[in-house]
């Protein structure tokens, strides 16, 4: 976590103010994300980079509502260790242990959803919801997700055979099918009930 950095004005800037020590953020960090939060009268925000611009980039920022939905958002680029769905879903299932989100996104930035105002499944989403492949059935995989020994969701993924690519017609037909499922089943979420 030493290589992490906060935002800053300029590249040079932020690679001089790291982000984390071995014990957790720095207390710089911390502050700067008050002082962020401070300009908004609702949201409360965070964010750090790995200080690497291209292939093995990657970033990750968060804003806090008292009362709405918090949103995460990580970018990476060329990120091997990413390539695999299988990775994905074990690091959501992770974060659904710390955190028990409403949902969870996983798509490409450029990828188009069958519905605006709801969630999108892209790569693959969570729903706190146990589905089966009866329920499902464009789902190329429905991985469960428990908590305290009781499925508490499924992680759903459009795409198991490669990184899904929103240039790819396969992968977002499937995507938006399952959309269209989903939506169909009132199981896919609109932003605003969120």
């Amino acid at each position: 976590m030493e290589n992490w950095f906060m935002p800053g004005d300029s590249e040079a800037e932020s690679r001089i103010h790291p982000a984390f020590t071995p014990s957790g953020p720095i207390d710089a960090a911390l502050e700067w994300s008050q002082n962020r939060s401070q300009n908004s009268d609702t949201r409360s925000f965070v964010g750090v980079w790995n200080g690497i611009q291209g292939d093995g980039g990657a970033a990750f920022n968060t804003s806090y509502a008292l009362n709405g939905p918090c949103l995460t958002h990580f970018q990476s680029r060329g990120v091997t260790s990413l390539a695999h769905y299988t990775t994905i879903a074990n690091l959501l299932q992770g974060i659904l242990q710390i955190w028990p989100a409403q949902a969870i996104q996983v798509a490409p930035t450029k990828y188009e959803s069958v519905f605006p105002d709801r969630l999108a499944v892209g790569w693959m989403v969570y729903l706190p919801h146990a589905l089966t492949a009866a329920e499902v059935p464009e789902a190329r995989a429905l991985i469960p997700v428990a908590r305290d020994g009781q499925q508490q969701g499924t992680i759903i993924v459009s795409v198991t055979d490669a990184v899904f690519d929103a240039d790819n017609r396969d992968h977002v037909k499937v995507a938006n099918d399952i959309e269209i499922r989903l939506a169909d089943q009132d199981l896919l979420p609109r932003f605003a009930d969120l």
